[in-house]
């Protein structure tokens, strides 16, 4: 069996350790897209899942033209790839044009209700609607071949399909652990008061989300 491939894409920190706990009987092996060269062969793979990052798509930077070929090269040899967060809005930049990603002028922080809007299997089992953790200050906005099936109250874009592809993006964070969540809306809320954003009413929503990422890696594995 092909292992999977997992893309950090952290700027600081280790952006593979969360996705690589959700793969406890699969082989996988990490590209660290920051620091070394893309693995040569993307066909070598069951499948990609590219992590979210503190680095925008909206303000690109050259280590990010490795990611789109390989992106690029997965949609044309059929690789099925999963994008979180950052992961899904260069998926939607690479694959629908630079358009496809802007500046929220509602960013999300903190435990936020999703619900589903459509039927796709990377949701199977998962029900109409559900709480998972965000944080993003860029998101996608929907194109012609874009399948979307999930949104927020703040976000249209909560999960898509490339139409005809086994490639995926959701914007959430169902990935990271509850105390990797809490640590990460302190800082978020902490710097940037100007959203309002009440950091002890939002810690009091926080929840493990582990159940949830467990089944959504199952079910995106299930095409690799």
């Amino acid at each position: 069996m092909k292992p999977v491939l997992v893309v950090d894409c952290y700027v600081e920190g280790d952006g593979a350790v969360s996705i690589v706990r959700l793969l406890p009987s699969r082989e996988s092996v990490v590209w660290r897209a920051l620091k070394e060269a893309p693995p040569p062969e993307v066909d070598a793979f069951a499948g990609v899942i590219i992590s979210g990052s503190a680095a925008c798509v909206t303000a690109p930077e050259p280590w990010m033209d490795a990611l789109a070929d390989l992106i690029l090269d997965a949609s044309v040899s059929g690789v099925p790839v999963l994008g979180i967060c950052f992961g899904h809005q260069m998926v939607a930049h690479t694959l629908f044009g630079e358009r496809s990603v802007r500046k929220s002028a509602t960013p999300e922080i903190g435990w936020t209700n999703i619900e589903v809007t459509a039927v796709d299997e990377l949701f199977a089992g998962i029900g109409e609607r559900f709480n998972t953790f965000e944080s993003h200050f860029d998101e996608v906005v929907v194109c012609e071949g874009m399948q979307v099936f999930a949104r927020s109250s703040r976000c249209d874009v909560q999960a898509f399909r490339v139409q005809g592809k086994p490639i995926w993006g959701v914007q959430f964070h169902a990935e990271m652990t509850e105390q990797d969540c809490i640590e990460l809306a302190t800082k978020r809320i902490g710097g940037r008061p100007d959203l309002g954003f009440d950091l002890t009413s939002k810690l009091a929503e926080s929840r493990d989300s582990t159940p949830l990422a467990l089944r959504l890696v199952e079910n995106f594995l299930g095409h690799s």
